[in-house]
């Protein structure tokens, strides 16, 4: 899928209705971002060199005046022509970058906000977890301290024989 094709389905997922489900995920992001980088009018070296290669007379009104010969005037109209197409089409282009780049920041604005609402959601679940964590540790630490005040069995050299099992329950042997 395009750029273009993810930022379009988040668009229209947040246009429906801005919910935090509707955040984009982290590879939608990614990928919006680098796809822009891509295909960006701004950055494109191709259109770059086409536009240093228009002559001077072309940007230069007063240099139209100057010149008398029908033969390079009708030259420069065509070179005037191929600018002009050359800078709407590039005008075009970053027209819809701009508007690819609203749409991406919005996305980013969107993401943000959702990682923010995760962020909390995360710090209080930490803080609850925390809390439970000190009553096991202070449960823990009690168990340890019972543990401790026992008698150690295993320095006991004899023990008493236990009593025969009727003489506990009153049994006599009458």
């Amino acid at each position: 899928c395009s750029y273009g094709e993810y930022s379009k389905q988040w668009y229209q997922r947040r246009v429906r209705g801005s919910t935090s489900d509707s955040a984009p995920d982290p590879d939608t992001v990614i990928r919006s971002l680098i796809n822009l980088e891509r295909g960006s009018a701004l950055q494109d070296s191709r259109i770059k060199q086409q536009f240093s290669t228009i002559p001077n007379e072309v940007w230069n009104v007063q240099a139209v005046e100057k010149i008398t010969d029908r033969k390079r005037l009708e030259s420069l109209l065509k070179s005037v022509d191929n600018s002009y197409d050359l800078l709407s089409q590039h005008r075009i282009r970053l027209q819809t970058e701009f508007q690819e780049r609203n749409k991406v920041a919005a996305m980013l604005k969107e993401f943000v906000m959702h990682q923010k609402e995760q962020l909390r959601n995360v710090e209080s679940r930490l803080t609850e977890y925390q809390g439970k964590l000190q009553k096991v540790q202070a449960v823990r630490s009690q168990l340890q301290s019972h543990l401790n005040s026992l008698p150690d069995l295993t320095t006991v050299t004899t023990l008493e024989p236990l009593p025969e099992p009727g003489s506990l329950f009153g049994a006599n042997d009458d």
